[in-house]
């Protein structure tokens, strides 16, 4: 069933100056690793959004100029609206979350949609984003079924580390890459960052390829897609580093003919 988000007002005049629009989409479709979270927790919408302007780059545009000039819009079965408290930039965590106003647009509003309970944007403190804005796997399953995508793997656990040997982990995260698949993964920054083991720490992000194993010494080296990194950002671990902080993939399948 396709519940409702909880906010029950709606905006209904552009959010976004068209030209600032068009011109950040125009990117994204160029680029989709330009979509950007800024400092917030919004990663796992962020990565169901590349997806939709990776494999469908007009559709992304169109969808997102619709939910700012009519206040909702729809993706196949995915609907969205803009609730007045994500649309009042100059009133909410737009300006803390330091993303640019497409990405804010969206991403904020998918967030809104799946809290049942806390309502997402408006003059949110940093503590109630984290809490808020935090995502699952169940989530994004969700929102990539609605959007129309399907999976061929799916072994992501919101909890525990997947815990098998690194190397293989990886050649088949890059075999389904090369294949034109996109492996949606979730890893703790701990992974590479110092610092305590946290389940808040932990990150959605897009398997990139540039994957390299050196055996001999226990490392690993490869690309992943996250917030501001335009050419991708480069992961070089060891390989217990990767063990211990990955925690499973789900790999969205390419659409038939697209590249």
């Amino acid at each position: 069933m396709d519940l409702p988000g909880p906010s029950p007002l709606y905006y209904h005049i552009p959010v976004i100056p068209d030209s600032v629009l068009q011109s950040q989409l125009s990117a994204r479709m160029r680029n989709p690793a330009l979509i950007d979270q800024g400092y917030t927790n919004l990663c796992g919408m962020e990565v169901c959004a590349m997806k939709m302007a990776k494999y469908d780059p007009s559709g992304y545009r169109s969808f997102v100029t619709t939910l700012n000039n009519n206040s909702n819009a729809t993706y196949n079965r995915y609907k969205l609206k803009v609730s007045k408290r994500i649309a009042k930039l100059d009133r909410n965590f737009f300006s803390k979350g330091k993303l640019p106003e497409t990405d804010w647009l969206l991403l904020a509003s998918m967030r809104n949609k799946c809290n049942y309970i806390l309502p997402y944007g408006g003059r949110m403190s940093n503590w109630y984003e984290k809490l808020a804005g935090s995502n699952y796997p169940s989530e994004v399953r969700r929102t990539l079924r609605l959007m129309g995508f399907e999976k061929t793997q799916d072994n992501m656990s919101g909890f525990w580390p997947i815990r098998k040997p690194s190397s293989e982990t990886l050649r088949n995260l890059d075999s389904a890459f090369a294949q034109g698949n996109t492996p949606i993964i979730l890893i703790n920054t701990k992974m590479y960052k110092k610092g305590k083991f946290s389940l808040l720490s932990n990150h959605f992000a897009i398997y990139n390829g540039h994957l390299s194993i050196d055996e001999e010494n226990g490392k690993v080296t490869f690309n992943i897609w996250t917030f501001g990194y335009g050419n991708g950002k480069t992961i070089t671990c060891s390989m217990d580093a990767f063990r211990d902080n990955y925690f499973g993939s789900i790999v969205v399948k390419n659409p038939a003919g697209k590249q």
